[in-house]
């Protein structure tokens, strides 16, 4: 559900012994270590989060004098200040890592980066716009963020803005084939490219555009996907590899579209008849994880309900056991691989580790609180949203350890 430089604390020594006939003065040098952070875990997760060790010790410097004696100095412990304020609305991860948070500082838009892994962050001048905080509902602002490698980024939601060099500098992006101001509603990037889902000003279907991830090369294809009569359209666009899906919920599934070989088709996706909405997640090209309503809207006993496909979205099969009751109307869903998934449902994340075979809570947050995202970047680190009740920014959530458990991370 698709990918600073943190203070480093230098030593310096100075040495100084007076002889009969001779000084000497002697100064050592300090080292700096560009980040800390684990070797990325190879996965086929869908990109959207990441996770790294904490910075190595920088060992104490030793000297020794010509008589024996011997003092030991300690550098000083790094320091880091978190970004006063900064409530997280969106985050995406390029490696284990390398991510940016888009949310808020008192009301304001904000952006920060990481280079270790989530330890430390340090504040990205954001575009010169303000935060949307509403979704489909917004008339202008941002509300989220995607970063295809270390300089290729993007903001959205209903606008569209872009860098190319990490976030230092932003441009405003005009879509081609639709009225200019055409929201974009869900963006997603892998593969080297980047696709997004945009309501055409003054019509009832979604389009979808997609570029190069290194260059504004944006074309618009000719597939689009009925929006629904619902009064809250929902699209999720999923991206894995040079595969991609499409899905328009709007109270129930309304319709899809497929990335295959380059280009976009009309696709039914899971759930079309279920009577209720649903979410996706891929953790390769061919294997697909739904999680559906199912009986929302048309009973007897509506039940959040799990498919799985092995051939791209092709054709689901129900996996044996339902997300707990809670998920209902609620989920978001990330896949990092067959056998590896995670749900948010209200206040819960629950998770998978055998296929679907059963799922279960692995964090539980405050009475009022909504996971409103989850995503993974490798088979052992993911990132989640936890909100307040009528808020759209609030806590980041990070797993390190397969999705076992999950913690709060201070921006």
């Amino acid at each position: 559900m698709t990918r600073m430089t943190a203070p480093r604390a230098g030593a310096r020594l100075v040495l100084c012994a007076v002889a009969a006939l001779a000084v000497a003065c002697g100064g050592a040098s300090s080292t700096r270590s560009p980040h800390g952070g684990a070797t990325p875990t190879p996965c086929s997760a869908s990109e959207s989060s990441g996770c790294a060790s904490a910075p190595a010790a920088i060992p104490s410097a030793s000297v020794t004098s010509s008589a024996t004696s011997s003092a030991t100095v300690s550098p000083a412990t790094p320091t880091w200040t978190p970004i006063a304020g900064f409530a997280a609305a969106s985050v995406t991860f390029v490696s284990s890592d390398d991510g940016w948070a888009l949310g808020t500082v008192g009301g304001a838009l904000a952006v920060a980066r990481t280079q270790d892994g989530g330890s430390t962050w340090t504040s990205v001048t954001p575009p010169p716009t303000h935060f949307s905080g509403q979704g489909v509902e917004a008339s202008s602002g941002v509300s989220g963020i995607r970063f295809a490698n270390t300089e290729d980024g993007w903001v959205f939601g209903p606008e569209l803005w872009a860098t190319q060099d990490g976030g230092s500098t932003w441009t405003e992006i005009s879509l081609p084939g639709v009225a200019a101001g055409s929201p974009v509603w869900s963006l997603e990037t892998s593969g080297g490219i980047v696709a997004a889902a945009v309501q055409a000003t003054g019509t009832a279907s979604l389009d979808i555009e997609t570029s190069p991830a290194g260059s504004s090369a944006w074309s618009l294809s000719p597939a689009s996907v009925e929006v629904g009569a619902g009064p809250i359209p929902s699209p999720q666009l999923v991206l894995q590899g040079s595969a991609g899906w499409l899905l328009e919920n709007d109270r129930t599934v309304v319709g899809g579209a497929r990335l295959q070989s380059g280009s976009w088709s009309s696709w039914t996706p899971a759930c079309s008849t279920a009577g209720g909405a649903a979410a996706l997640a891929a953790s390769s090209s061919q294997d697909l994880l739904a999680v559906c309503d199912v009986g929302a809207y048309t009973g007897p006993s509506p039940a959040e309900d799990a498919f799985v496909s092995t051939n791209g979205g092709a054709g689901f099969t129900g996996l044996p056991a339902s997300l707990p009751s809670g998920c209902q109307g609620s989920a978001t869903l990330a896949s990092a691989s067959s056998s590896l998934a995670a749900a948010g449902c209200g206040a819960e994340i629950v998770a998978t580790f055998n296929g679907g075979g059963s799922w279960a809570p692995v964090y539980s947050g405050a009475t009022g609180t909504s996971i409103v995202y989850v995503g993974f970047t490798t088979t052992t680190q993911g990132v989640a949203i936890a909100t307040a009740t009528g808020t759209a920014s609030g806590t980041l959530l990070m797993t390190r350890n397969g999705g076992e458990s999950w913690a709060a991370v201070t921006i």
